[in-house]
């Protein structure tokens, strides 16, 4: 093993035991047998490690939604509110199986990363589907469907309550099946209940 794999190993360690503000630069390089010294002929700072651990994880989650919001935005303008689902379902296991794959990176994004650029992880993805869902509700609305908003603070919480359930979810669960269906059922339960908020009468 190299140098430089030693102390992303004992960093990941130490990350994943303390998180990134509490886990010691110190114990890290000692850890890993080496001094200062010769981990600042790696990593300029503590934050430099983290990101090296945390980095290509957060690009493949992205890279993954990125695709589910392709297939989307493919959808015709009055069909998407009622089928965006689908296209997130079609994926769902190839965002589990990356889930599992690098599950000790997604803990370090989701639980272990204050004081970093990946602090509240899922926030960023929280608000994009938050505007999708808002974008197909109002063009739903121009092909003639008559839909109701949701309130801004009720909506806010929705979404928040939706990525607290999945953070919950890729921290605690192991088995990939369990995994798929718990996310496959949330997901139906909110979008039947927005849409069912949306189709209300004014």
């Amino acid at each position: 093993m190299t140098t430089q794999e030693k102390l992303l190993k004992s960093g990941k360690k130490w990350f994943l035991k303390k998180g990134y503000k509490s886990a010691p630069l110190r114990s890290i390089v000692s850890d890993a047998g080496y001094t200062l010294g010769a981990f600042y002929g790696y990593y300029k700072t503590k934050e430099e490690l983290f990101y090296a651990l945390t980095d290509e994880t957060a690009k493949g989650f992205g890279d993954i939604l990125f695709s589910i919001k392709k297939e989307m935005d493919r959808l015709p303008a009055d069909q998407k509110l009622y089928r965006m689902i689908d296209c997130y379902l079609q994926q769902l296991p190839v965002l589990v199986d990356y889930i599992q794959t690098n599950r000790d990176g997604m803990t370090l994004l989701l639980k272990c990363s204050d004081g970093t650029k990946y602090e509240n992880f899922f926030d960023a993805y929280m608000k994009k589907s938050r505007a999708q869902i808002e974008g197909a509700r109002r063009l739903s609305q121009k092909s003639g469907k008559k839909l109701s908003g949701i309130a801004p603070a009720t909506f806010d919480l929705l979404m928040r309550g939706y990525f607290d359930m999945l953070a919950k979810i890729v921290l605690e669960e192991r088995d990939k099946d369990t995994i798929c269906r718990m996310m496959a059922e949330i997901a139906l339960v909110y979008k039947n209940g927005m849409i069912s908020l949306f189709e209300k009468k004014s």
